[in-house]
């Protein structure tokens, strides 16, 4: 049976169909410091610092004689954070089902990818290493869980932005299809799932079930935070908590 993510299971016993969601600049998107997430419901609280793409000086005036004029110099800034105590592991918060909490944006460095259904965990699996080995690139340290957006869906299947929270500094520029970004930010549920990532159906009913009963309202966007690393973790010991994000 192919897999459907998230966004559709939930979304489609809601809805007639699940309208295109927001560009990566999300409004849950804000640049925003370093942190990782604690062992409380809530997220932690970020200490200062955001990412820096870098800018370039201008070279100086032509001169009049009409000679040539050397090209401008590119003064690349670091992408600074600042140093926080460790948050705890993220394997060790406590699980939730429905529990309200504030998210904290962090740093994290993203990458957009597209997928079909059956496809799914393996093409976010094979997105998030390209990411770990852009971070090694930098020389940036991954600083906790890794997040998936899932931002739109089609017949075939459905794109999603991958993030990793970073610390460090770099004065190298990620490479194309790469961007420096914040995790997302503000009011949401948490639900945590345990178990395999095509097994998730029953969650999102259940999700689906509570926003009806207690008649809430969702944003048309889903949030997978894997609080156990999916590229080493079997998927029958997988830990996600699922944030919906309120309106």
């Amino acid at each position: 049976m192919s897999m459907i993510p998230p966004p559709v299971r939930l979304l489609l016993a809601r809805l007639a169909l699940l309208p295109v969601l927001l560009a990566p600049a999300l409004p849950l998107h804000a640049q925003a410091p370093d942190t990782q997430p604690g062992d409380a419901d809530s997220m932690v609280q970020p200490d200062e610092g955001a990412a820096d793409t870098g800018t370039a000086d201008k070279g100086a005036d032509a001169p009049t004689g009409g000679s040539m004029v050397a090209p401008p110099v590119v003064d690349p800034k670091a992408v600074e954070t600042q140093a926080v105590p460790l948050g705890g592991d993220p394997l060790k918060r406590p699980d939730s089902f429905g529990d309200l909490a504030m998210m904290q944006p962090v740093p994290v460095l993203a990458k957009q990818g597209y997928s079909d259904w059956d496809e799914g965990f393996d093409t976010i699996v094979a997105t998030l290493k390209q990411i770990y080995a852009e971070m090694d690139r930098l020389k940036l340290k991954p600083s906790g869980a890794a997040f998936i957006l899932y931002t739109s869906t089609d017949d075939n299947g459905f794109r999603f932005e991958a993030e990793v929270p970073f610390t460090g500094a770099t004065t190298e520029k990620p490479k194309e299809g790469f961007d420096f970004s914040a995790s997302p930010a503000g009011k949401a549920l948490r639900f945590t799932h345990r178990g395999p990532y095509d097994a998730m159906d029953p969650t999102y009913e259940q999700i689906a079930n509570l926003l009806d009963a207690k008649d809430l309202e969702a944003q048309d966007l889903y949030i997978e935070e894997y609080r156990s690393d999916p590229r080493t973790t079997s998927q029958d010991d997988l830990v996600i908590d699922i944030w919906v994000p309120l309106k």
